[in-house]
């Protein structure tokens, strides 16, 4: 391939990335807003962010954007023949706020507050 033709790789996100389509009318309204923003809002709003959850649950394709709740945390990352690129959470919001972001290929979410991220 010739050098100038390479795509750069973007920190956290896969070689093999795509952006992913999110069926959340709500979620996809609030996407163009400043990522503190969005937290806030799934925040005050957790139900849209529940709502996320689900419709990654419900995916049946890959490779893939995900979020999955594991015991009281949050895995989000890129699913293609194996779990990549995963962060995790300690809250639904600012899961929903990475998933949403990443899936749109926008950046990775990482909450000021270095506890909320495993």
């Amino acid at each position: 391939m010739w050098p100038w033709n390479r795509q750069k790789q973007r920190e956290g996100f896969p070689p093999n990335f795509a952006i992913q389509k999110i069926g959340i009318a709500p979620a996809n309204a609030i996407s163009h807003l400043p990522a503190p923003e969005i937290v806030a809002y799934f925040r005050e709003a957790p139900s849209v962010a529940g709502r996320l959850l689900a419709e990654s649950y419900d995916k049946r394709y890959g490779p893939s954007t995900f979020i999955a709740e594991e015991g009281d945390e949050y895995r989000v990352g890129w699913y293609s023949n194996g779990y990549q690129c995963e962060k995790r959470f300690m809250n639904l919001a600012d899961a929903a706020t990475d998933y949403l972001l990443f899936s749109l290929g926008r950046e990775r979410w990482s909450p000021p507050d270095d506890r909320s991220v495993l």
